[in-house]
């Protein structure tokens, strides 16, 4: 009796073991990159030039899918090469964010903050009196 304990055991594992190993490959579940605080910067710094898109209720978070009406865009091939991670990812650029996304399910995969910019007039901080 002990035996067929242990090889039911066995066997209800091995089943959990499978289901469960499914369950992580399923489609529709997008991996978050994890990119490097370089890498990132890379992104920023190479997307710098690209207008950002105004999309209403859409935050970009990870594993959340993109509004149908946004269009990704394929990165430069310079940045594919920097960052080899995101290479088959598609961008959206938001005004404060770059959000990376699947290009077949439209899956959040990276979110990469922007810094926020005040625009070429705005008045600098200053830390003293102008030099006379």
């Amino acid at each position: 009796m002990p035996q067929l304990n242990h090889a039911c055991l066995i066997t209800l594992g091995l089943i959990l073991g499978i289901n469960f190993a499914a369950a992580e490959g399923q489609p529709g579940q997008q991996e978050k990159l994890n990119l490097s605080p370089a890498k990132e910067q890379a992104v920023t710094q190479g997307l710098a030039s690209h207008p950002s898109s105004n999309l209403p209720g859409f935050s970009g978070q990870v594993g959340s899918q993109a509004p149908a009406s946004a269009s990704g865009q394929a990165l430069p091939s310079n940045l594919q090469t920097q960052v080899p991670e995101a290479k088959e990812m598609m961008f959206i650029k938001l005004p404060d964010r770059i959000v990376l996304i699947d290009p077949d399910t439209k899956i959040v995969a990276e979110i990469i903050m922007t810094p926020v910019t005040t625009g070429a007039g705005a008045p600098s901080p200053s830390t003293g009196s102008p030099a006379r």
